[in-house]
C-alpha cells in the first residue's frame, strides 16, 4: 500500500495538468497574504463553516455572508438557514463573537506564534480550522489533518488514524511533515497534493 500511494503522490507530482493547478492555487494563496483585513476574515469565517461539513458547501455560505456583510448573530443565522447548512445556531454565534475580534488578526499573523494564538482568540478555530485559515492566506508550513488526509494517512501506514484531541493532531502531523518533506514539498501544498488523489479536486 505504501509503495502505490507513493506512486500516487509521484503521479500528481509529473502530471503536468494537475501540477500547474497545484502551482496556480498556491500562487492564489500566496496573493492573499496581501489582502484586507476584511478578506482575510472571511477566510477565517471559510474554515469556521468547512469543520464537519464539505468545502463546497463552506464555499457557498461564505460567499453568500460576502454578499450580505451583515455579521449579527441572527443576519447570519438566517444566511446559513438559506444555504441549507447544518449547523446554522452554533456556527453563527461563533462568526458573530470572532467578528468582533477582527482587528486582532493582523498582530497575530505577524507572530511566529500565529496558529496557537488564532486558537486561543476565536472561537470555532482549533488546530485544523487555524492550519487550514494560514494555508488558504500563504502560510504554508502548517498540515491539515482533515477527513480525507486522515484517511489518506491511514492507508499509508497501515493503521486507523482519527485526530481527537490536539495531542493526537500533533502525533501525527509528524508523519505528515515527514511525507511532505520526502517530497520537497511545504505541508500546506502537500494537503493539495493529497486531496486531488483522495477527491480529484484541487479546493481551497
Amino acid at each position: 500500500m505504501l509503495e502505490s500511494l507513493d506512486g500516487k503522490i509521484e503521479s500528481v507530482l509529473t502530471d503536468k495538468d494537475a501540477y500547474v493547478k497545484i502551482l496556480a492555487k498556491k500562487e492564489e494563496f500566496s496573493e492573499k497574504r496581501k489582502a484586507s483585513l476584511n478578506e482575510k476574515f472571511s477566510e477565517l469565517m471559510f474554515c469556521t463553516l468547512t469543520a464537519n461539513t464539505s468545502a463546497e458547501m463552506g464555499l457557498r455560505c461564505q460567499e453568500s455572508l460576502d454578499r450580505t456583510r451583515k455579521f449579527d448573530q441572527d443576519n447570519i443565522r438566517r444566511t446559513l438557514l438559506s444555504c441549507h447548512y447544518r449547523f446554522p445556531n452554533t456556527r453563527s454565534r461563533f462568526i458573530s463573537e470572532n467578528y468582533k475580534k477582527k482587528y486582532l488578526l493582523e498582530d497575530i499573523l505577524a507572530q511566529d506564534g500565529r496558529r496557537d494564538l488564532l486558537i486561543e482568540n476565536y472561537i470555532g478555530i482549533g488546530m485544523k480550522e487555524a492550519s487550514h485559515f494560514l494555508r488558504n492566506i500563504g502560510y504554508f508550513q502548517y498540515s491539515i489533518l482533515d477527513k480525507h488526509i486522515q484517511r489518506f494517512l491511514s492507508s499509508y501506514f497501515s493503521r486507523e488514524i482519527k485526530v481527537k484531541n490536539r495531542r493526537d493532531y500533533e502525533r501525527e502531523e509528524i508523519h505528515f511533515l515527514n511525507i511532505s518533506s520526502k517530497y520537497q514539498l511545504e505541508p500546506g501544498i502537500m494537503d493539495l497534493v493529497i486531496w486531488y488523489i483522495m477527491t480529484g479536486k484541487i479546493l481551497k
